[in-house]
């Protein structure tokens, strides 16, 4: 974590894991031969009590004689404007705040007071979501420039030491706000499974530890099948024989990935999706094993995916690719686009099954699955927002925007065309509220005007293998 003359940045909030840290830190100053200075981040949330913790590390770091650098911000406009949480926001921010001074001090690394229960805590709530082997690693005690020196003590064993130095510190009474789901599991968990064993904090922190040791020599493997099974496609899809790992492009995941087992099968697909989109935020196994499951489709079978991926079954094994640039950027910002804010003129998302998406300005959310067709299925729902689809008759994938002008309508099962703008027309919709109605398109192919009817074309039959089923929720724009 530290070397020998390195300057060390602490994040000193008040509270009492970075008090101790602060401590600990100038405890070990003559051995490191480092240099130690302190950041304090003010979020602008709990308003005179916040400033006071602000004085109070002022105070402590006078004391201390230790260079001190504090900065004020407004969490909350921060978080909204980037339809975030509050804590989600105040976390981003702060980290900003962090690698800024980090420049502007030319130190070497940020410390940061996370501690054990922090990590138990961290594992329970990934847990609970569902998340792999990462999820379930906890917080590591190195990331890049960041440094986690208390993640082998417990709460406990902080507040003794803070005791027998005779030192006091901030309480944040936010802290015991139910509100908040760290919180919970903080004040309702953990408690309950400490009286079950009283050393489970240490025990979820050490097995965290274990996985973070699995996880790591699995990302090794996972690295090495990349080499042998992912191939990089270049402009214009012609292959490339160097292996390239930068977001967007096209990949082919090579049939003989089949041969891995079934975890290796499903890290390296992820690693896959997160390099092609750019992000690992929103993608789940629920997107690997619709990849996987391509496997066995026939060749032209697709599905679409977030950051406007797309995955398709093609001679050799299965190619992803981002659809457009443009597609990946409207959807980003229609996931993080804050309730009421008004941004963007229009809506053009790609829906991925199993997950719902969810349409702030529209009201709505949108959630996307697939049936397999059985001997005694029930009745074709007649509800004007679920419908079922026959999956195989889909093309190019399920594309959720505003009408075009060359969109049509197959009206008949002759195949007959009619163009929406004409349907428009017949239906009385108004000139002036045709522009914001949503449908869902293949291509120019209009498969369901949302709230309407949808495309001859599609529809289930007898024949149908997979039916797809989609389901509004919400909203009166298209009552």
């Amino acid at each position: 974590m530290i070397e020998n003359g390195d300057h060390v940045l602490a994040a000193v909030s008040g509270g009492a894991d970075s008090v101790c840290l602060l401590l600990l830190l100038l405890k070990l100053r003559e051995v490191f031969s480092m240099e130690v200075s302190v950041i304090h981040v003010e979020h602008g949330i709990r308003g005179a009590a916040s400033r006071a913790d602000a004085a109070f590390v002022k105070a402590l770091c006078e004391r201390e004689k230790v260079p001190c650098r504090v900065y004020e911000c407004d969490a909350v406009s921060y978080a909204r404007e980037r339809g975030m949480g509050l804590e989600e926001g105040a976390r981003a921010l702060r980290y900003e705040y962090f690698e800024s001074c980090l420049k502007e001090q030319k130190a070497d690394k940020i410390a940061v007071a996370h501690n054990q229960n922090d990590c138990a805590e961290t594992v329970l709530f990934h847990l609970a979501r569902g998340a792999g082997l990462r999820g379930l690693a906890g917080i590591r005690p190195v990331r890049g420039n960041v440094i986690r020196p208390l993640l082998c003590l417990s709460r406990q064993e902080i507040e003794a030491f803070l005791q027998e130095q005779g030192q006091d510190y901030c309480i944040d009474a936010t802290n015991q706000e139910l509100c908040y789901s760290r919180n919970k599991m903080r004040s309702q968990v953990l408690p309950v499974l400490s009286e079950i064993n009283s050393g489970a904090v240490g025990h979820i922190a050490r097995t965290a530890e274990l996985m973070a040791q699995v996880d790591a020599l699995l990302r090794l493997q996972t690295a090495q099948a990349w080499q042998r099974w992912v191939k990089a496609k270049g402009p214009g899809g012609g292959k490339q024989t160097k292996v390239l790992k930068e977001p967007g492009g096209s990949f082919l995941l090579c049939e003989e990935i089949r041969k891995e087992p079934l975890l290796l099968q499903q890290m390296l697909v992820l690693e896959l999706l997160e390099v092609c989109a750019g992000s690992r935020k929103d993608l789940n196994t629920e997107h690997v094993f619709l990849m996987l499951e391509l496997f066995g489709h026939q060749t032209g079978h697709r599905v679409s995916l977030p950051y406007g991926m797309e995955a398709y079954r093609t001679y050799g094994g299965v190619e992803l690719a981002q659809r457009t640039p443009a597609e990946k950027e409207v959807w980003q910002k229609e996931r993080g686009q804050p309730e009421g804010s008004g941004a963007g003129n229009g809506c053009c998302r790609t829906l991925p099954l199993g997950e719902t998406v969810v349409l702030p300005r529209y009201g709505i959310s949108i959630f996307c699955k697939i049936i397999k067709k059985m001997a005694d299925l029930q009745e074709i729902p007649k509800k004007k927002y679920t419908k079922w689809f026959d999956y195989d008759k889909i093309k190019s994938g399920l594309l959720l925007r505003n009408p075009g002008p060359d969109d049509y309508l197959i009206i008949d099962a002759q195949g007959r065309h009619q163009s929406l703008k004409k349907y428009f027309v017949n239906e009385k919709i108004p000139a002036g509220m045709r522009e914001s109605r949503l449908v869902l398109a293949d291509g120019n192919h209009i498969l369901w005007v949302l709230g309407y009817r949808i495309s001859e074309a599609c529809k289930v039959t007898e024949d149908t293998t997979q039916i797809l089923e989609i389901q509004i929720n919400g909203g009166e724009a298209h009552e």
